[in-house]
């Protein structure tokens, strides 16, 4: 009865529909949403091979995109739950799956450190675009090629413990964080990098989600493994190890946020579970957000890292990979309208000496978004998207190794 009540809602939204409701009254809060059916108007060239597109949509015309339900309820005075599900109509998993569930533990302060715990699902403290409801991004329609990733591949299954304080010595103005998570899963996360390479989009894969990886060529190495299974489920624990992850923070009062952070899987390369492999992936990040004279907002971040899978050959194991990216954008509000400019530079390096399977890849990436409220019920965006890549694996299956890559994206939003 859920799968086909939001078939059929996805199937009438020809114009972008979102409920929003608030139940304020006793200890609970609700938030509910349908957000998805708006125009994407895309023109890629020259390639429109849809398994290999860096945007989520390759053709033109009106599609149904997207549905949320967000539920946030107090348990205690110090314990609330949070879940989030997403509802896309693509034969991809279930219509409906959760994004994000867990318990969050805020303990009363009995001194200036405050604490914060969260046990369950949840995306790692990485992004400083999408903190809209449902993981959205207020700036653009579509994430960065960082929070992408983090979309496709990130997720922490475990338990994040917070401390924060506000030293007195310094009038309140500056705060501290520091925040530590453990969590298992995860461990084909890198996968998507290596053979598919960096996206712009907006899609979140589910907790339970299969997701198709491009066509990939046929090989195997000495026969020492076999090819990962054509569909990826990054959230999968495949060899018993915890992950972790470390992140540092500090603000100055409302003008700038910095946030530092190592993440690593830990996963075992030459672990192998129903098809699914351990990808060693561990990286840093940075972000930086600062509000800058004239009310214009920046967000810069940064990463680099590296992943890795399959047995040593040749002192190198089977898929041996850096990567990196970073962006910035700039915004600024004009009372109901916002616009915002961002840009994207990624890479991937290829180490490894496997013949016929090179993932290196080069590529940056321009968006302007300009959004217009018309009220607290109705919104209008428009956004432009233009994406220059290099992938020489895209020779593999005879396509050109350089593409262009644009996509022009009207969306009309409608709250209740």
């Amino acid at each position: 009865m859920g799968r086909l009540l939001s078939a059929l809602l996805l199937a009438l939204c020809h114009v972008p529909l979102q409920l929003l409701a608030e139940e304020a009254q006793g200890r609970h809060q609700l938030a509910w949403g349908w957000e998805g059916g708006y125009v994407n108007l895309s023109g890629l060239s020259p390639r429109t091979d849809g398994a290999l597109g860096k945007f989520r949509f390759q053709d033109e015309g009106l599609v149904a995109s997207r549905g949320f339900f967000e539920y946030t309820g107090r348990i205690t005075d110090t314990w609330s739950a949070h879940a989030a599900m997403e509802a896309y109509d693509d034969n991809v998993g279930d219509i409906a799956d959760v994004t994000e569930a867990y318990l969050e533990w805020r303990p009363v302060p009995r001194s200036a450190t405050r604490y914060r715990l969260k046990v369950g699902a949840f995306y790692p403290r990485i992004s400083l675009e999408n903190t809209g409801l449902g993981w959205s991004s207020p700036y653009t329609l579509n994430s960065s090629t960082i929070n992408t990733w983090v979309a496709e591949e990130l997720r922490t299954f475990g338990a994040e413990l917070s401390a924060s304080r506000r030293p007195l010595r310094f009038g309140g103005a500056h705060a501290f964080s520091a925040t530590v998570a453990v969590f298992t899963g995860n461990d084909p996360a890198g996968a998507t990098l290596a053979w598919q390479g960096w996206a712009i989009h907006d899609r979140q894969l589910r907790l339970r989600d299969k997701w198709p990886l491009p066509p990939l060529p046929a090989f195997s190495p000495g026969n020492v493994f076999e090819l990962q299974a054509p569909l990826h489920e990054p959230f999968r624990d495949v060899d018993g190890r915890l992950g972790y992850t470390v992140n540092l923070e500090w603000r100055y009062k409302r003008r700038l946020l910095v946030r530092a952070m190592h993440y690593d899987n830990r996963a075992d390369p030459l672990a192998l579970d129903d098809g699914q492999y351990g990808w060693a992936t561990r990286f840093r990040h940075i972000g930086v957000q600062a509000s800058l004279p004239g009310d214009i907002g920046l967000l810069a971040q940064w990463m680099s890292g590296s992943t890795a899978m399959g047995p040593i050959v040749n002192a190198r194991n089977a898929v041996d990979l850096d990567f990196g990216a970073a962006y910035l954008l700039v915004t600024r509000s004009f009372d109901d309208h916002r616009v915002t400019a961002r840009y994207d530079h990624f890479y991937v390096d290829d180490y490894d000496p496997t013949p016929m399977d090179n993932n290196a890849e080069d590529g940056h990436a321009w968006t302007a978004s300009y959004q217009c409220a018309f009220n607290e019920r109705v919104s209008l965006a428009a956004e432009w998207v233009r994406i220059d890549s290099y992938r020489p694996a895209y020779r593999y299956l005879g396509l050109p190794a350089n593409a262009i890559e644009e996509q022009r994206q009207l969306m009309l939003r409608m709250r209740f």
